[in-house]
């Protein structure tokens, strides 16, 4: 006959205390209302063993449950105490109210098996992890309130279910949550968060702030999403807490996401809403999309000799609002001024292109994945409005790209894939003509040779703006020195502030040939912009 243990202990009992293991092999044991059973070791429920557990069970080593754990009152509590690391695992059973209270932050409570809490979680002190390196789950309805000391937080893999929309659900810690709303509400929702102690470091090789989220969800369609991301300031990684946004992996890809967007850096958190049912089902991160582009180029049209001249800067005519706002840039950013910074040549629009191919030929408008109108010095360097910073562009994705630099009467320039990486900083000099983009076939260089010390311009000339040099520019020039035109013009291909034989003579270097260097071929009449698309229409 199997033996059966009770032990029943009351209210006024001052408690059962274990200073050894407790094993219930295939026993009963009643733990009533207001009693206390203190076990200083582990304790094992196997062989079909049955805890009832009304009071307080206090463990300080591991806790195993591969039987049977209940409650006739949901109001059983289960203390885990005392130093050490120690396994957790409630098996089939539900522990209706769990406390983590280990003497040290530095003792680690670690699922052994997925467990399920049924009435609440508090979270005093110690190290919860789920084991990320398993499949096991921390499980509670969303209805269980999560209670957490100041900077306790689960590590691993939370389930919340019985989901319903309306509800702003705690996940790891107060400030990960996800609410819901519209279409139909999924059953469950699991989310994975590994901090940077943890071994958090997201995919691929790209800028991050060292915490990897993965968001789960079953069933549910057509809602959307609100999530609080939450993340350490020692994970921060150089990225700046103010321009923190959310990415989402999608065909190994790393995508910045573009709804509302809260950021809250006393509180640790980032949060967003309105994602998509599908996009909910990713790998998620949290990175600064403002990317630094090291870059310096020259206009032929200006060049000196030395340097370039600043003119349009002297006479006062160069715009306090970017320029690139028209046909064919169709630009609409709000970059402006109150004055010219010294040294400046003129505005230039610089963009960066990132096509799924990866393939320079498909590096179309249609791949700009940021573009930002700064100012162009007169030793070459490309800056902020400041006029000293180099110039910043915030991308919506990440991973190698291609370079460009638009000016309104030169040619623009492509560079060649310049691969990814995690600085947030992206570099090219377009004074070198080995970096820049040339087609297989091209008729000519994508730069022109200014000097014997080797040092390239962009070509000059583009009057007319469709990203070709020949007679159709001439053309306009002499139209505008008919006109008596100046001032801040297309036609004014030396930035000179006026329209002249000038303007028209440099043309005709570039589509006659007559110019050392990379040159057009002759007899072509032309030269063309070796961007794959040399014209933005949209």
């Amino acid at each position: 006959m199997k033996q059966v243990l009770i032990i029943f202990l009351s209210i006024c009992c001052a408690g059962y205390f274990s200073h050894a293991q407790l094993v219930n092999h295939g026993a009963s044991i009643t733990i009533m209302p207001g009693a206390l059973v203190f076990v200083s070791g582990d304790v094992e429920n196997i062989n079909g063993g049955t805890i009832s557990n009304d009071g307080r069970l206090e463990v300080q080593g591991s806790f195993t449950n591969s039987a049977n754990y209940t409650s006739a009152t949901s109001e059983d509590s289960l203390i885990l105490s005392g130093s050490g690391n120690v396994l957790l695992n409630g098996g089939s059973s539900v522990l209706n109210i769990v406390q983590v209270n280990k003497s040290s932050n530095t003792n680690t409570v670690t699922l052994s098996g997925s467990t399920t809490i049924g009435s609440k979680l508090i979270y005093q002190s110690g190290t919860l992890s789920t084991n990320p390196s398993s499949a096991f789950t921390l499980n509670a309805n969303i209805s269980v309130p999560f209670e957490f000391s100041p900077g306790r937080e689960i590590i691993g893999k939370v389930q919340r279910t019985g989901w319903a929309h309306g509800a702003d659900v705690v996940f790891h810690q107060p400030n990960m949550r996800i609410a819901s709303s519209n279409g139909t509400a999924p059953s469950a929702i699991t989310v994975s968060m590994l901090p940077q102690s943890a071994g958090g470091d997201p995919s691929l090789p790209e800028r991050e702030v060292k915490r990897a989220y993965q968001i789960t969800r079953t069933g549910g369609s057509g809602f959307e999403s609100s999530v609080s991301f939450a993340y350490l300031d020692t994970e921060l990684n150089n990225n700046l807490e103010p321009n923190l946004v959310t990415w989402h992996l999608s065909n190994n890809e790393w995508n910045g996401f573009s709804g509302s967007i809260t950021r809250e850096p006393n509180a640790n958190f980032v949060r967003v809403s309105g994602i998509s049912t599908a996009a909910l089902d990713n790998e998620w991160k949290l990175a600064d999309p403002v990317y630094s582009m090291n870059t310096t180029a020259i206009l032929r049209g200006a060049w000196n000799g030395t340097n370039m001249n600043t003119n349009l800067r002297n006479a006062g005519v160069i715009p306090l609002n970017q320029p690139y706002n028209t046909t064919p840039y169709n630009y609409a950013g709000l970059e402006s001024v109150a004055s010219i910074p010294a040294n400046v040549v003129d505005w230039v629009l610089v963009e960066f292109r990132k096509p799924l191919s990866g393939l320079a030929s498909d590096a179309v408008s249609s791949s700009i994945i940021g573009r930002k109108a700064g100012f162009l010095l007169n030793n070459g360097n490309v800056v902020e409005t400041d006029g000293i910073t180099p110039i910043s562009v915030s991308l919506q994705k990440q991973g190698a790209g291609f370079m460009v630099i638009r000016h309104r009467n030169h040619l623009a320039v492509m560079s060649n894939s310049l691969p990814s990486n995690e600085t947030g900083s992206y570099s090219n000099d377009f004074r070198v003509l080995a970096n820049a983009y040339k087609p297989s076939g091209a008729a000519s260089d994508p730069l022109l040779q200014l000097n014997a010390g080797g040092q390239y311009g962009m070509w000059s000339g583009d009057a007319n703006r469709n990203g070709i040099v020949n007679a159709t520019d001439i053309s306009a020039i002499r139209l505008a020195i008919a006109g008596s035109v100046s001032g801040y013009q297309f036609t004014d291909v030396n930035l000179s502030n006026s329209i002249n034989a000038t303007d028209i003579s440099l043309t005709r270097t570039s589509i006659a040939a007559s110019a050392s260097g990379g040159t057009p071929a002759r007899g072509t009449e032309t030269v063309q912009t070796n961007l794959p698309d040399p014209v933005i229409t949209e």
